[in-house]
């Protein structure tokens, strides 16, 4: 089998979720052996469980084929299940990205997925942040603690140009999720339709947030369905468990209530927004948009709470700037001192 690289896009160690972006031309097999032979085409998200070595139980996942040769797996954030996970997918093992400082900034420049996130990173390859290491080394301990610790708050802030956020828009039927989805998206990307139940599928576009490129999913909205709802009731029931799933892995959700509908008790990582306002005033206290009445005013009011949400600056980077990029490293000028400190800082230096 072709030897696979891997990559982490959440932030590293413990966390509620981990993703991995797997590459390589025998990904898809790779995890196909891991899921029994069940994987989504191309382009589409799946839920499935991943097994090891005599059909041991791993974990349950979402996963999202981006292309042939590119597969993403959103699993539970144990160190172990990750570990355990890419043991046994190593055959051979799994590798991570290596070279220079400059090198892997170059690497992550060819697929930088905005505008913003090419600039940060031409400035790494052009040697700011290795000028900042240097810098750090010929500090004193306090300075150079301070340094490392301003250093790591900067390249978790730049975490969201260099990794897309997850933007998933949920909410019942006939809210207009998929209306709103089109528009961000600057196409039809998805029929809309009064009919309930229209989307069953989860359906994800790359789109343009600011200076933030995010990966927005549509997904199917939550109605009740009957136990004799047939076989077209039960792919709109699975779209329901892909939307539920996804829900749990987003960055940031964005849960649209229409006029007449309930609106949900607040919950982390999710912004509630009243759509279609231009059929009925918004709850008190919600922001309000209508598509089709203010498609400007709406993508300003997206826009705005998706930098509020997530805690983003809307101007995220300054030129010549060090910004360190890799999770790892942030991790470790967040918490490392003394002689630790320095011999991670000279290590990043001397990498070839």
């Amino acid at each position: 089998m072709s030897q696979l690289t891997w990559r982490e896009l959440s932030a590293g160690g413990a966390g509620a979720v981990r993703v991995l972006a797997l590459e390589g031309p025998g990904v898809r097999p790779a995890v196909e052996r891991l899921t029994g032979g069940r994987l989504p085409p191309a382009g589409s998200f799946g839920l499935v469980t991943l097994r090891g070595a005599e059909g041991a139980w791993l974990d349950e996942a979402v996963v999202f084929v981006r292309t042939p040769e590119e597969v993403e797996l959103q699993v539970h954030g144990s160190p172990a299940v990750v570990a355990c996970l890419l043991d046994a997918l190593g055959q051979p093992p799994l590798r991570r990205m290596g070279g220079s400082l400059e090198a892997r900034a170059e690497e992550r420049l060819a697929r930088a997925p905005s505008e913003a996130a090419a600039r940060v990173l031409l400035d790494q390859v052009e040697g700011a942040l290795r000028r900042a290491f240097e810098d750090l080394l010929a500090r004193s301990e306090p300075e150079r603690v301070a340094g490392a610790r301003a250093l790591a708050a900067r390249g978790r802030l730049a975490q969201a140009l260099f990794v897309p956020r997850r933007v998933v828009l949920a909410g019942p039927v006939n809210a207009g999720k998929s209306t709103l989805f089109n528009l961000l998206v600057g196409r039809e990307r998805v029929v809309v339709d009064a009919e309930a139940g229209t989307t069953r599928d989860a359906v994800a576009e790359s789109v343009q947030l600011g200076a933030y490129a995010v990966e927005l999913l549509d997904t199917a909205g939550r109605r009740a369905l009957g136990a004799s709802c047939g076989a077209e009731g039960e792919v709109e029931r699975a779209g329901q468990r892909l939307a539920a799933g996804l829900v749990r892995t987003a960055d940031l959700v964005l849960e649209l209530v229409p006029p007449g509908a309930a609106v949900p008790a607040p919950r982390p990582d999710c912004v509630v927004l009243a759509s279609r306002t231009d059929e009925g005033p918004p709850p008190p206290g919600l922001p309000g948009l209508s598509v089709h009445a203010d498609p400007r005013a709406a993508r300003a009011t997206v826009e705005r709470v998706f930098h509020a949400g997530l805690g983003l600056a809307e101007q995220p980077w300054q030129s010549g700037e060090a910004v360190p990029f890799e999770p790892d490293s942030c991790a470790e000028l967040a918490r490392a001192s003394g002689a630790e400190l320095v011999s991670a800082v000279r290590g990043w230096l001397a990498a070839r």
